[in-house]
């Protein structure tokens, strides 16, 4: 089984990493190309902050996309804002059976790459893991959590393969028999932690150090909650809140993928997260205020960053 990781970023790297140490070969791909000469040259570093140690590993990377042909998986952690390219580009290189797995924070991107590769080759994971990039060929592992995995068309014996080589890579990995509610499980989970993140310049456990961020992660959530009820989701955790301030705490030093987009100046993934309680919730009369309050003060900020990149 050859598995190749679309989008080498934090979380890209991280699951590519521990892979590689499985012994089942894998290819990262990312357009950075200093990270990629980096890990073909002196291998990728994993700094394990809760363990106090850090590994060297050593995946194979590329920055051409030619090189992903016959992959048998491809495990999509692109940005949300370039979805619709990589889809389009990599359904080009995919074999008949190659199955697209989406790994990524927030709503549509399992509708946009299916429309590619069609129910039967589209899947969709959520995963409570937490990564932060540090540099070229230097990674984070910031927090563990559990992974989820489900195919479009639901059946998920498909994945078989590569649920063994998640858990054997040492994430905890199983199949769930609703691919929405899972979207929608990590989506409020993204809703509650990552703007406020990027806002306030916090790792995600520092957001539970004062009263006011704990206080607009529960009215986010909130809102969140009653757009998935209405939309009759459910969710795979029994208190919503709860179990974002559980996340928090356990990726207590993780810079959220929304913070790190920032520290970059890069586009946010705001419209597939707190943007999308906004939409959804229009779409079933229900209002999502403070969503739309965070959503505007981001895009604002990403405007800026813009400005600022354009400006040199």
């Amino acid at each position: 089984m050859k598995i190749s990781i679309i989008g080498a970023g934090a979380m890209g790297s991280l699951f590519g990493g521990k892979i590689s140490e499985t012994g089942t070969p894998v290819l990262l791909y990312d357009i950075n190309k200093e990270h990629v000469d980096r890990i073909n040259s002196n291998g990728l570093v994993i700094e394990e902050p809760l363990k106090g140690t850090e590994e060297i590993v050593h995946p194979k990377a590329t920055a051409n996309p030619e090189d992903l042909r016959d992959s048998d998986i491809f495990v999509i952690f692109v940005k949300s804002t370039v979805t619709e390219n990589a889809a389009r580009q990599f359904s080009q290189y995919a074999k008949q059976g190659t199955i697209a797995v989406t790994m990524q924070n927030g709503l549509g991107n399992e509708a946009i790459i299916r429309s590619y590769f069609g129910a039967d080759r589209t899947a969709a994971g959520v995963t409570s893991q937490g990564a932060t990039y540090l540099g070229p060929g230097r990674i984070r592992h910031a927090g563990n959590g559990p992974t989820h995995l489900c195919m479009s068309d639901k059946k998920n014996e498909k994945l078989k393969n590569l649920v063994r080589l998640f858990n054997s890579a040492g994430f905890e990995t199983n199949t769930g028999g609703n691919i929405q509610n899972l979207i929608w499980s990590k989506l409020i989970i993204n809703v509650g932690i990552n703007a406020l993140t990027a806002l306030t310049g916090l790792k995600n456990g520092e957001l539970l150090e004062y009263r006011e961020t704990k206080d607009l992660m529960a009215d986010l959530v909130n809102e969140a909650c009653r757009v998935a009820e209405k939309k009759g989701i459910t969710l795979s955790y029994g208190d919503p809140l709860k179990t974002v301030y559980r996340v928090a705490e356990k990726t207590a030093l993780n810079r959220s993928s929304m913070l790190q987009d920032f520290d970059r100046k890069s586009r946010s993934e705001i419209d597939f997260i707190n943007n999308a309680i906004v939409r959804e919730g229009t779409k079933e009369g229900i209002q999502a205020p403070v969503n739309r309050t965070v959503t505007s003060l981001v895009r604002v900020l990403d405007q800026i960053h813009q400005k600022e990149k354009e400006q040199g």
